[in-house]
């Protein structure tokens, strides 16, 4: 069996050896050792050259496409800091309400007294409530 054979065979099973222990740091070893072993096959030549470009390549995409540096990522109640919605339910005396902000129903907590029908902004998360105050003209 030529050595390129074995390369590609090494190649894949990085790729799949992804599937078993995530993490985004085979697939980039796998590809460039898979190219690798397919040039030393057909063009010897260029097979360091190859591999490393592969290499570099599937790392960029990696990092664009999945780690997307830069970006607010806001998951749960978190993601509704800022967004303005509607008070289904007036405050009680023991400051808890319901409000409804893009679509669903949350509970809402507020220091004010607050009517049902007024718009309010959510500024905070406390528990499983959403923390809001009335909104400023």
């Amino acid at each position: 069996m030529e050595i390129g054979y074995a390369f590609i065979l090494a190649g894949l099973f990085m790729i799949a050896l992804e599937t078993i222990i995530p993490g985004l740091y085979f697939p980039a070893w796998g590809i460039a050792i898979l190219i690798y072993g397919v040039f030393l096959i057909i063009a010897p030549n260029f097979a360091l050259p190859s591999a490393i470009i592969a290499g570099v390549v599937t790392l960029y995409i990696i990092h664009k496409a999945v780690y997307k540096k830069g970006m607010d990522v806001k998951i749960g109640a978190e993601k509704y800091i800022g967004m303005e919605g509607i008070m289904l339910k007036d405050v009680d005396e023991h400051h808890y309400g319901f409000v409804l902000i893009d679509g669903e129903k949350w509970q809402a907590k507020a220091k004010e007294p607050i009517k049902k029908g007024e718009k309010v902004v959510v500024v905070g998360i406390e528990g499983v409530s959403l923390i809001v105050k009335k909104k400023e003209n």
